[in-house]
């Protein structure tokens, strides 16, 4: 996982595909990640969700939520959202499957 609070988009996505090209060349096709996992982030950008969406990935599961917005979220049973993550992308381009 990329520092989201001190770093620019560019190097998260260098990180991404350096990890995702070392996967492919150790385990093969079936080594790509489909879903993104933040287990500790400050914070959750738009910015990141959308760039996993346009790599690829199904899904992203969040390990920290606020613990207000988690509570009515599970009072609701709305978990589980389809996360837009660009208003300037047409959908389902920027559209990821999240979790928390």
């Amino acid at each position: 996982m990329s520092d989201e609070a001190a770093a620019h988009y560019s190097p998260a996505i260098e990180q991404l595909a350096l990890g995702r090209r070392f996967l492919r060349r150790e385990f093969g096709a079936c080594g790509t990640p489909r879903v993104a996992w933040q287990i500790d982030p400050f914070g959750h950008s738009r910015q990141l969700a959308a760039i996993f969406a346009q790599m690829g990935y199904d899904g992203l599961f969040v390990g920290r939520v606020d613990h207000q917005d988690k509570a009515t979220r599970e009072q609701l049973r709305e978990m589980e959202l389809l996360w837009r993550a660009s208003g300037s992308l047409p959908p389902p381009a920027a559209d990821i499957f999240t979790g928390g």
